[in-house]
This record gives structure tokens, sequence and C-alpha cells, in this order.
């Protein structure tokens, strides 16, 4: 068996193959740790319009932005490192790492090549955008991990690429697959996720990675609930196998905080570019092929942190969503055992079971002999029982 231990992010030996790439892109000599002043402004007025394009407005939804050079160049120096991290994060939460591995609108290939650090064997980054795909597979070739990529219109075309996977990968694209605003989105990008799902191997996996605005986490939590009535088991995050009790409550959202890496480029981008996301936020979802069953519990109690620490008069509550729906937990300890100690370091994200709490309806408190434990971390799979 493979190892389950998620790769170091190494973005020291990255980021210069990243700039590499981008100088040859754009036909420009200069030094292969920074870029120059003029550069350095033209990257940051790209990475703007396209966060205005693609989060903030929605103008670019539809179009095919990756044909601009300027374009590409900033996603490649900028939200290619966020969206590789989030997918070196979320391959982790996968009890094997995958052998055969589909990216769809995979573009310049974050997702694909994170799969690939994670040791996959084969993995096909599929994109409509001839031109990101080939500067995807040239930052693969020089980090000398090998890439398989087909340009693919998969909502006109059919798949390029025979045979079933073990992994699947919708990387930030349903809302460009499937537009809120079209008729019958609803509808199309069910029959879309449905085909997937039929292309999985008997332990195969289907991830979907969105970010964490509202509007695209509602979506991803609508599509859990309706793909779990329908049978199809999840394997990470939710515990809870009911409806989404987060739906339930307007603008409430439920989404994933990992830490994240920001190396001296990130930073200056980020200044520059006015942008304050100091952690990786995100929607995901991992389900199991519809035949399989959901992950076999521990038999106990678990609760999946889904909340950074709330203040409360009686000091730091979290919220959790677990076995048995959504819950609170806080503390009366104003000093904690190591049997309860845990709890002053919970991180949202991770798998904890709890043992002789005090309960009252649907809050936890924690008193003396209460016991909590963590049973997976952030991006790490949580083991069958």
């Amino acid at each position: 068996m493979k190892s389950k231990r998620t790769p170091n992010v190494d973005l020291e030996t990255i980021i210069p193959v990243l700039m590499g790439v981008w100088r040859r892109l754009h036909k420009e000599a200069g030094p292969a740790d920074r870029l120059q002043t003029r550069e350095f402004r033209g990257v940051v007025t790209a990475i703007n319009a396209l966060q205005e394009g693609l989060i903030t407005g929605n103008s670019l939804i539809g179009t095919d932005y990756f044909s601009d050079n300027n374009m590409l160049g900033a996603y490649l120096l900028y939200q290619w490192m966020i969206h590789y991290q989030q997918g070196l994060s979320l391959i982790g939460e996968l009890p094997v790492p995958p052998n055969r591995v589909l990216d769809i609108c995979s573009g310049p290939a974050p997702f694909a090549f994170a799969a690939l650090r994670h040791g996959a064997g084969e993995v096909f980054a599929t994109d409509r955008n001839a031109q990101a795909l080939k500067i995807g597979a040239e930052v693969c070739g020089r980090y000398g991990v090998p890439i398989n990529t087909r340009q693919w219109d998969c909502l006109k075309e059919r798949c390029p690429v025979d045979g079933s996977f073990d992994l699947i990968i919708l990387g930030h694209c349903l809302e460009e697959l499937f537009p809120s605003d079209s008729k019958g989105w609803i509808e199309r990008q069910h029959q879309f996720l449905t085909f997937l799902l039929s292309r999985l191997s008997p332990q195969g996996y289907l991830m979907i990675a969105e970010s964490s605005h509202i509007e695209a986490n509602q979506r991803v939590l609508s599509l859990r609930d309706k793909l779990v009535k329908e049978g199809v088991p999840v394997q990470a995050p939710c515990i809870w196998r009911g409806d989404c009790p987060v739906l339930q409550i307007k603008n409430s959202p439920c989404y994933a905080q990992r830490a994240l890496v920001k190396p001296h480029l990130m930073k200056e981008i980020q200044r520059a570019a006015q942008i304050n996301l100091g952690s990786l936020k995100m929607s995901y979802m991992i389900f199991r092929k519809p035949e399989a069953n959901w992950p076999n519990l521990p038999n106990k109690e678990l609760y999946r942190v889904i909340s950074p620490p709330v203040e409360s008069h009686q000091g730091n509550r979290y919220y959790l969503c677990g076995t048995n729906g959504k819950k609170s937990i806080g503390s009366h300890l104003k000093e904690h055992p190591n049997e309860s100690k845990a709890f002053e370091f919970l991180k949202r994200g991770e798998l904890i079971s709890i043992e002789n709490a005090l309960e009252k309806q649907l809050a936890f408190d924690i008193v003396k002999g209460t016991k909590i434990f963590v049973e997976a971390a952030c991006g790490k799979p949580l083991e069958d029982g």
C-alpha cells in the first residue's frame, strides 16, 4: 500500500519552475526567482481581473479566459499555487492514494499536479484550452513528474480517455460548466455528475472543490444532499448522513479551512492586489461510487469541527456536525487536564470524538472527566473502524 502521508508543499522548488514557464510563455528574459517591477505590475493587474471576473462579478464565467496569455500567466503565478495546495490537502483525505486520475477543466493542471505529488501513476489533465494544458504539462515535466493531457470540451464531446478512474477531480468549474442563471442547470449538472460517478473504479472517488463564497458553498452542499438521497456515499467531510443541517439556516456556510503556505512572491502579490487571504478556504465534497458503502466508522459518536472559535459569555465555542447532526461545544473549565486539552487547540475541519461531556439539547459542555480525541486531523483520512 502506498504511503498516506501528504507530501511537502515544496514551493521552494516549484516557484522557479513556475517562473521559468511564465517567462517562456511571455518570451521575457529576467531573473529566475522574481518578477521585475514592470512584470510584477502587469501580473497584479491580471490577477485582480481574474479575482473580479471569476469570484466577485462572474464576468469571465463562460469565456475562454486562458486564451489570454496575461490571464494564463497571472493564474500560474498566484491562483495555481493556491489550487495546488488545496488539491494536496484534499487528496490526503483519501484512505489510499489514487493510481489512475482524471482531472476535468484542469487548466494548467494544479490539481493534477497535486495528484502526481501524492504518487498517482497515471494522471489525465483535460481542458478545452490546449494552451493551458501545454503550460500545465510543462510545469509537470520540468518538475519531473509525467502527465497526460487531452483537449476536451466535456459538455459537448465524448470523454477522450477510456476506462475507470480511482479519482475524478472537478476543481473550481461548476459555475463555469453550469451557470446558475441558465435554464435547467441543476438537472444538467446532476446528469454530468452521475456520468462521472459511473466512471469510478470500485474504490474510486469523485472530488469536487469550489470557493468558500456563500453561493459556491450552498451549491456544493445542495448537490451533496441530492446525491446522498440517491444513495451516493460521502467519504469526506460529512459524517452526518441526513439532509445537511447547514442548509436549513439562511446564509450559513460550511467550508474547510487549512494552512496556506505563502512564499514571498504570493505575499507580495497579495499586498499589491489587496487580497486578504491568510488560509486555504474551500467548499469541497468527496463522494464514493454509488455501489460502495459509507466509511465504516468506529463505534462512537464523531463530529467534524465546522467553525473557528466563536466567542460566548462562557468563552470560546465551536460548531460541530457529526453522527448526531449539528451541535456546539464549549467548556466550563478554566484549565484543561490532558483528557480535554485538545479543546484548546481545535481546528476547523478536524474530526473529533467526545466522551463524558455535559449535554444539553444541541450543546456539549466540557466538565471534569470529559475526554476529547482528534480522530482525524485536517487533510488526513479517517481510518475505517
